[in-house]
């Protein structure tokens, strides 16, 4: 194994694995979560291994399991395997990750529609964990040097997609830089379906198409104008029908995060964040140094 994405969750990790899977260079396992250094560590690394015995000879290979980046044991594992593994994390705004977070539990149907994000906060320590960006990244480069990380934001994934992979194919040491299909989509956004069976049909015959090595086929007739519109029409979008966090619980998370985008910025070398979170932050720091 050459590289792991680590996360963090509802970060466009989803993203990450598509385009990596694309590139002719680079071997990925059909399943994108492998979640080998957390939940199936005691499958060995034969087990692993196995997930990428096709790979040509020259090729990387890799995996993203987001739940590697809040882990402890993770990085610790992760060095045993191979301390020349090179990591790519893609962080988000911690508050939008953590409202996201919510919307992707009532998704999973792990809890109601009706929840609201502060019962979700009280009810699943997880949420702030996985937005605990300092703890979970000292963690990390506690077991790999620095020059081993790759570290992105979700926001400049989706304005710029082009850029990030370039950079992404540089850590990555990928010569050649190849167009891929997936750069430009998104994906898993936080949706659920007014009809889930026919959702599930769809579903089951797009996987089984991409088995059979049909994927661009899919692509194909996601575009027929009948299928879109029944696609387009059977969505319901969460985070219109779900509430955002109160002004109140914004505040709160801030200031608890602040510790967390301050250890980010300064990793990273940089001034400011594409995060709203830090921009409501920097105003109220200038207020107080005047």
């Amino acid at each position: 194994m050459d590289f792991i994405g680590i996360g963090a969750q509802k970060a466009a990790t989803t993203w990450l694995h598509h385009v990596l899977s694309e590139h002719s260079s680079v071997t990925t396992n059909d399943t994108k979560e492998l979640n080998f250094f957390t939940a199936n560590y005691d499958r060995g690394y034969a087990w692993y291994e196995s997930c990428f015995a096709d790979a040509p000879p020259g090729n990387i290979c890799g995996e993203c399991s987001p739940t590697y980046f809040f882990s402890s044991d993770a990085p610790r594992r992760a060095r045993a395997y191979n301390e020349d593994l090179k990591l790519i994390c893609i962080l988000r705004d911690p508050i939008g990750r953590v409202f996201s977070n919510h919307l992707h539990e009532i998704r999973k149907g792990h809890i109601a529609p009706s929840t609201s994000v502060e019962a979700g906060l009280a009810q699943n320590p997880a949420y702030v964990q996985q937005s605990q960006y300092k703890t979970n990244l000292e963690n990390w480069l506690q077991h790999f040097d620095r020059d081993a990380l790759l570290v992105l934001f979700s926001e400049e994934v989706a304005a710029n997609p082009d850029e990030s992979y370039d950079q992404i194919c540089e850590h990555l040491g990928l010569s050649a830089r190849e167009g891929s299909e997936a750069i430009s989509e998104r994906f898993h956004e936080n949706i659920t379906y007014r009809n889930k069976t026919l959702q599930k049909s769809l579903r089951f015959g797009g996987d089984m198409m991409r088995s059979l090595g049909m994927g661009d086929g899919v692509k194909k007739l996601k575009t027929l104008p009948g299928l879109k519109q029944m696609l387009s029409m059977n969505k319901q979008h969460l985070n219109i029908m779900v509430p955002p966090p109160t002004s109140e619980t914004r505040e709160r998370l801030a200031n608890q995060f602040r510790p967390d985008m301050e250890f980010v910025a300064e990793l990273t070398g940089r001034e400011t964040l594409p995060w709203s979170t830090w921009s409501d932050l920097r105003p109220a720091d200038a207020e107080q140094k005047g």
